[in-house]
């Protein structure tokens, strides 16, 4: 018997990524799931289902003893025996070998085992290899070696006409959102009879209108409402009040989740006029349940994405003197497709924290960190000039726009002492004590696990697997040398092997990756991109949205053989489309440089290679530089403008890092 077969009656329970859920309806779709531990119905179709057991995400706790489903309870003493008396062999051969298809292995287990137990008639070799064989095949499950139910226990009726019928009216008239009466069914009914009536030798009988009744009562409420009132109503009418988590230890769960703010930030003008409002940041938060500690809080004006969840991440796992840091055990995260971003899980893989994605539109899920968002917007953001509020009640007539006061920078300092010198020391309600002292506390009994700096820059990067060729590496149109990786290279090639390498990529900065060397030297070395001044502080996001403009202006194909002065003004030419095309830093950004370089080109000044210090815009775009012609952009650099950028980073420079070659966690 599989699992999925375990779960078909209500009251089943299993584990899905660790978490308890329970049976509460059976349909012939799939099952509707209830949280043990309180929150939303959920309903999982069959597919999803085996997907989550192929995968190892599912796993029975519980079978109710009823039904077709064979269970403990319904077993005689003897047959109980007998049951542990297999399981004892299966599970010896099991723990100590992997090779159970191996006759040889398996006799010299059962021999030692029937030896240990005092079993004076051990079962043959090939008997016990049935057994692992069953019990393999029925999921782990000691259901597998249990006496096969009797064919009087299997109740599987197949609905006769009449009953299809009765079905196929509530299906069509009461299960919609027409909200039709139960009478409107009966009449349905008896149309449909009348007509089965007609073309059938065996006539059907009307049903009473309590036989309909009964038919609309096995029908899962879930399922009722959701077709009559909606999903949402019917999410919001079933769900459960939830429990709390409960933890022993710091960074047992730890949860991560982004918002955004309830302020307008402003940019300080450049001539010292008056400051322009660029929008609102947003706050991506790392949550230790345990403790109630915030481990990070990285504020951006990037939108949700795996490059920032990554460098909230980094933040929260590198040890800092006095601050709540460390790797979590588990962490819970969104549903989005912001949080199932590759670098992130391959990141979550390495360090060896188990993650748990809460299902879509369920706020309770993360409620502790749902709770901090309104502590801090109603302790901080809520009193600074520019607040947008949370509602349009609470805001009033406040123009936030025109109060905004706060730069990133300053709100950044603002947030990150709030959290370290009053949320973190003042009383929580829910501890009883402040989260700073439950933090030291409980680290003294079960000490955690962080990263260096240096370990957290290269662990949480996308990796991709490439060739070295002539001591460079290309990923997305972009390349990285190294004169060491050039060195590796040849070696290999002398060799005889193909130069492979890891290659770990910051999605936020492409302006170095590490190369990870395979074979016999297992290195990490650092490549600087052939192009500095383009890559500096550039996201893989942008790039790709550059990329797509030159294409759409019809200069895509020269985007590899451009200088790198040239891809730098381009970059900054249309920062609107790098980030966010509604975005007002965006836009404000492209018309301040778009100004500098209209005004330098009427006056004749030479521009240099450095990113121009643009005066108050003007949003004069006439003087515009075209992509759409095939000519460069920018003035043919020469020869004294190329030796003046000293400044700029050198390529060829290879740093070596020892290889992480695993995480050490200390025991509980």
């Amino acid at each position: 018997m599989n699992k999925i077969e375990s779960l078909l009656q209500t009251g089943a329970r299993c584990t899905i990524c660790a978490s308890p859920f329970e049976v509460a309806h059976v349909s012939d779709k799939g099952l509707r799931l209830t949280d043990v531990n309180g929150g939303n119905s959920r309903f999982l179709d069959f597919q999803a289902l085996q997907q989550l057991v192929e995968q190892d995400q599912l796993e029975i706790i519980y079978t109710p003893p009823l039904g077709n489903n064979a269970s403990r309870a319904g077993l005689t003493d003897a047959q109980i025996k007998k049951l542990d008396y297999k399981l004892g062999y299966v599970r010896a051969v099991t723990r100590q070998t992997d090779k159970v298809g191996s006759r040889r292995r398996i006799a010299a287990i059962v021999r030692d085992f029937a030896q240990e137990i005092g079993d004076k008639s051990p079962p043959g070799v090939s008997t016990v290899a049935g057994w692992i064989k069953r019990w393999i095949e029925g999921g782990r499950s000691e259901s597998a070696l249990m006496p096969a139910p009797k064919p009087s226990r299997v109740r599987l009726e197949e609905p006769n006409e009449l009953q299809k019928i009765i079905l196929k009216a509530i299906n069509k008239v009461y299960m919609n959102s027409q909200k039709n009466p139960i009478s409107a069914v009966e009449t349905e009914v008896a149309v449909e009879v009348a007509e089965y009536n007609c073309q059938a030798e065996t006539k059907l009988k009307p049903p009473s209108a309590e036989t309909i009744r009964r038919y609309i009562q096995r029908i899962d409420a879930y399922q009722l409402d959701a077709a009559r009132y909606g999903k949402a109503y019917a999410k919001r009418h079933h769900r459960a009040a939830g429990r709390a988590l409960y933890t022993t230890d710091p960074l047992e769960v730890v949860m991560a989740d982004g918002q955004m703010m309830d302020i307008i930030i402003v940019e300080p003008d450049e001539e010292g006029g008056s400051p322009t409002d660029i929008g609102r940041p947003y706050l991506t938060l790392v949550f230790d349940v345990h403790t109630r500690c915030v481990l990070a809080a990285e504020i951006t004006l990037a939108p949700f994405c795996g490059g920032t969840l990554l460098k909230a991440m980094r933040q929260a796992c590198v040890a800092q003197p006095g601050k709540p840091r460390g790797i979590p055990d588990t962490l819970i995260v969104d549903n989005g497709a912001d949080y199932q971003d590759s670098g992130f899980i391959n990141a979550m893989r390495r360090l060896g924290t188990t993650l748990e994605v809460c299902p879509p539109y369920t706020p309770n899920a993360k409620a502790h960190v749902e709770r901090f968002f309104r502590t801090l917007n109603e302790a901080l953001v809520h009193k600074f000039p520019g607040t947008t509020f949370s509602n349009p009640r609470e805001k009033g007539d406040y123009h936030s726009q025109e109060l905004a006061r706060l730069t990133l920078d300053e709100l950044r300092a603002h947030v990150h002492t709030w959290i370290e010198q009053i949320y973190h020391t003042n009383l929580h309600r829910s501890l009883g004590r402040a989260p700073i002292d439950v933090w030291n506390e409980a680290v003294t009994k079960a000490p955690v696990n962080t990263l260096t700096a240096e370990d957290a820059d290269i662990l949480f990067r996308t990796t991709v697997s490439r060739t070295v060729t002539n001591g460079c590496v290309q990923v997305h149109d972009l390349k990285w040398r190294s004169d060491a990786l050039r060195s590796w290279e040849i070696k290999q090639r002398q060799l005889g092997r193909k130069p492979q390498v890891e290659v770990r990529i910051d999605e936020l900065d492409l302006g170095h990756v590490y190369v990870r060397t395979l074979g016999d030297e297992d290195i990490f070395l650092m490549a600087d991109s052939t192009q500095p001044q383009y890559t500096k502080h550039l996201s893989l996001y942008e790039h790709k949205l550059l990329k797509k403009e030159l294409q759409e202006k019809g200069i895509r194909e020269r985007f590899e053989r451009m200088q790198d002065i040239e891809l730098y003004r381009l970059r900054q030419e249309y920062y609107a489309a790098l980030g966010h095309a509604d975005d007002k830093v965006a836009r404000i950004r492209r018309d301040r440089l778009r100004d500098a370089l209209a005004a330098r080109a009427l006056s004749g000044e030479p521009q240099t290679q450095e990113e121009p210090q643009s005066p108050k815009p003007s949003r004069d775009t006439n003087h515009t530089p075209s992509a759409e012609s095939d000519t460069p952009i920018s003035p043919p650099i020469k020869e004294d403008t190329q030796k003046s950028t000293e400044a700029q980073p050198q390529t060829g420079k290879a740093t070596v890092f020892p290889v992480i070659t695993g995480i050490k966690r200390t025991p509980r």
